[in-house]
């Protein structure tokens, strides 16, 4: 399967998030905040010319990590049936190499139960004990140090 990643905007991935994140509750629940300020950055994979993976970064200080130079993955999503096809490895590998080149020091997310096993498998941190996003499921805040 050829995949290509590429730099998108917000708007782009509404879509995904909808199907993949909102149980297609439909795409006003689709925009995040501080997807349009010029220091986040959004990234696809296509295959076919068509978006089937994504992910922002919005750069967001947590409490729960003391540094000053963080950003959160949001939105990372792909769609079911190109899940366990290295798409979601692409976008990672993106973010981490993104952060390294921009001096980020640490990702952090709230990463839904069902994709905790492919975060840490990838280097990611759990801290904390699971929590409830009403209306979306069960969370789990992660991180990792990229510098």
């Amino acid at each position: 399967m050829s995949l290509i990643l590429k730099k998108v905007k917000s708007t782009d991935l509404y879509l995904l998030r909808n199907k993949v994140l909102r149980n297609s509750k439909g795409i006003k629940y689709c925009k995040f905040e501080g997807d349009e300020r010029e220091d986040t950055v959004h990234f696809a994979v296509f295959k076919d010319n068509s978006i089937i993976g994504g992910v922002s970064l919005i750069k967001n200080n947590t409490n729960n990590i003391k540094s000053s130079s963080n950003i959160q993955l949001r939105g990372m999503a792909v769609y079911k049936n190109y899940q366990k096809n290295k798409a979601g490895s692409l976008l990672i590998k993106k973010v981490e190499s993104y952060c390294t080149k921009n001096n980020i020091d640490f990702i952090w997310m709230n990463a839904r139960s069902e994709a905790l096993e492919f975060y840490l498998k990838n280097g990611y941190i759990k801290t904390k004990k699971s929590f409830n996003i009403e209306g979306i499921g069960e969370h789990y805040f992660l991180h990792k140090k990229i510098k």
